[in-house]
């Protein structure tokens, strides 16, 4: 079999693979968590979180501008309950029910199988962050009026799938460690503090900001922001580039992570531990 033939032949794997676990994603989820239950995630979820901020920058006299500067953050962060915590737990999902090992002894390709489970969640995500601009709309009074749409949902999809990207970083860590659970609620809150969720990234101490810039969550607020506003594609190109950067190495040292910590876990004996 020559060269390109047998790339052919991985990629079709890697591809089928793919597909396959987004459909095992999707199914696993459902069965886990009821339709009633990601019903209640896409439409009490984000309204619970914004109604919170809001009444807090009220009860703190904010003007009403800055009233709707959180409402707009919290409605997009919202999706980091599915993308981020959800995402990173699956690992530690695995353990729980014992099909970890499983997978593991599979020759599938780690990347595709992975990010092929997480995909459903994306997806969840950015209708948790819909609904959520929904509720900011209808009864936080955010202008819709002169928003660009187009831009408005691009940001939406792309900070999902980077947000993604992101739980996916921490998943790998829970290949090794006892649970990914920790870490995943400690990035999750991480996102609303140093992500200009609540407040500009800006008024951060010097050493805080950076941390800032490496989450795809500061861009993407940045943005929706700036679409929701009026600004075109190009005003926001920018802000969306910089936010797929820094998911495209988020996914990629999370593959590095997490073959380094299969290898690890392997001649530990790590894999079941629970």
């Amino acid at each position: 079999m020559d060269t390109s033939t047998s790339l052919r032949r991985r990629v079709s794997m890697a591809v089928q693979v793919f597909t396959s676990s987004i459909g095992f994603g999707r199914k696993g989820t459902v069965i886990w968590d009821s339709p009633e239950m990601i019903a209640m995630q896409v439409f009490l979820l984000p309204l619970f979180q914004i109604s919170f901020f809001a009444v807090l920058a009220q009860y703190l006299d904010y003007s009403g501008s800055a009233v709707q500067y959180i409402v707009v953050g919290n409605a997009l962060q919202a999706m980091s309950y599915s993308a981020v915590f959800a995402v990173a737990n699956i690992t530690s999902t695995d353990k729980w029910q014992g099909t970890l090992e499983t997978l593991m002894v599979t020759p599938a390709n780690r990347m595709a199988l992975f990010v092929g489970r997480a995909v459903f969640q994306s997806g969840l995500s950015a209708l948790i962050a819909l609904g959520g601009l929904f509720y900011a709309s209808e009864l936080f009074g955010v202008s819709f009026a002169h928003a660009d749409v187009v831009g408005v949902l691009l940001v939406v999809l792309v900070t999902s799938v980077t947000m993604m990207c992101f739980g996916l970083l921490i998943s790998s860590v829970g290949l090794f460690l006892r649970t990914a659970m920790i870490l995943a609620n400690i990035f999750l809150f991480l996102t609303m503090l140093v992500s200009g969720v609540n407040f500009p990234l800006s008024t951060l101490p010097g050493w805080a900001q950076p941390v800032g810039y490496a989450i795809p969550m500061t861009y993407g607020t940045s943005a929706i922001r700036l679409a929701i506003s009026g600004a075109s594609l190009g005003g926001i190109g920018s802000l969306v580039a910089d936010e797929v950067l820094v998911g495209a190495v988020a996914i990629m040292l999370g593959y590095l992570t997490m073959v380094g910590f299969e290898r690890l876990a392997r001649k530990t004996g790590r894999f079941e531990e629970y």
